[in-house]
């Protein structure tokens, strides 16, 4: 997955990775949610990107502090 790429999730809304950054070895995106006209909202999610077996899954992150850590180095970009 890279930066710019827009993804569905299983609850078929559909986001756009802002940011990518590494974190605890780990690779983690920032997410905006898409509207129907696939324009931003102001909702925002944590991913991290999981590869096994040649696969890649996402997993969402309810970590208020880390996400808030993400929006504010996007935002300074």
């Amino acid at each position: 997955m890279q930066e710019g790429e827009i993804i569905t999730l299983e609850n078929n809304n559909d986001y756009l990775l802002l940011l990518k950054n590494q974190f605890n070895n780990n690779y983690y995106f920032l997410a905006v949610l898409l509207d129907k006209t696939e324009q931003p909202t102001k909702n925002y999610k944590l991913l991290k990107e999981i590869n096994e077996n040649n696969d890649t899954f996402i997993q969402e992150i309810n970590d208020p502090i880390l996400l808030n850590t993400f929006i504010n180095k996007y935002q300074k970009m």
